[in-house]
């Protein structure tokens, strides 16, 4: 059987957060099906996690005027900051159907990012402790965050890889319940096209889940059905 994939290029959080919310629910209709990969970017947006709080709004009024959004969400983790020029995966799969464990594809998924970056020459590791991917340095830096979802063994959110992207907006947030801690991109270490990279990272995570990937079109969600971010 197939696994789905489809790159949407820039897309508003509660925009993804609708479509993730839909193809959840298709999964559950069709017991069989593997689920979807998406890759794609978001406009400036900060999510909350469970454990995050408004307080880790460290800049509300400069946010606001900047435009950026914010949203409370079902995901693991804190706070952190998604724009363009950072890559977000999204795994909306069925963990039976893959025959893995949240924990295998948390790691699996880490590990494939992380394999890729050292072809840009980073070596990165996750840190189960702090989830996402830490640089091997002293103090180590963040370049990604992972934090998932499963309901009905069915995955929601993912991973988002900072790449090209302005990292000035983590100074606005207490990112990951951490203050002041240290962020940085893969560009740093190496020139790069993020749709390279992606292209890099959809060969691994298809070898990783052993399903062949098919690159299949996906019709977003109205406006009118998009989640709606806080007043903040």
């Amino acid at each position: 059987m197939n696994l789905k994939c489809v790159s949407l290029g820039v897309v508003p959080y509660g925009q993804a957060l609708a479509l993730q919310l839909r193809l959840r629910e298709e999964l559950i209709a069709t017991p069989e099906d593997p689920g979807w990969l998406l890759f794609l970017e978001h406009p400036g947006t900060v999510t909350l996690g469970k454990r995050g709080k408004m307080e880790d709004l460290v800049a509300r009024e400069y946010m606001r005027n900047q435009g950026i959004e914010v949203f409370k969400v079902d995901r693991g983790g804190e706070a952190t900051y998604h724009g363009p020029g950072q890559l977000i995966v999204y795994p909306i799969v069925r963990l039976e159907v893959l025959k893995l464990g949240v924990v295998d594809l948390i790691r699996g998924l880490a590990q494939c990012l992380a394999d890729v970056c050292s072809e840009y020459g980073a070596k990165v590791a996750y840190d189960k402790e702090h989830p996402g991917l830490w640089t091997d340095e002293t103090p180590p830096r963040k370049m990604a965050s992972v934090g998932m979802r499963v309901s009905g063994g069915i995955t929601t959110h993912g991973a988002a890889i900072n790449l090209v992207n302005d990292l000035t907006p983590f100074s606005w947030i207490v990112a990951c319940g951490m203050p002041g801690a240290p962020v940085v991109k893969l560009s740093d270490f190496s020139n790069l096209k993020l749709e390279d990279f992606r292209g890099k990272v959809q060969t691994r995570l298809g070898e990783f889940l052993g399903f062949q990937l098919i690159e299949t079109p996906l019709e977003l969600p109205e406006a009118s059905d998009w989640v709606k971010g806080l007043d903040f």
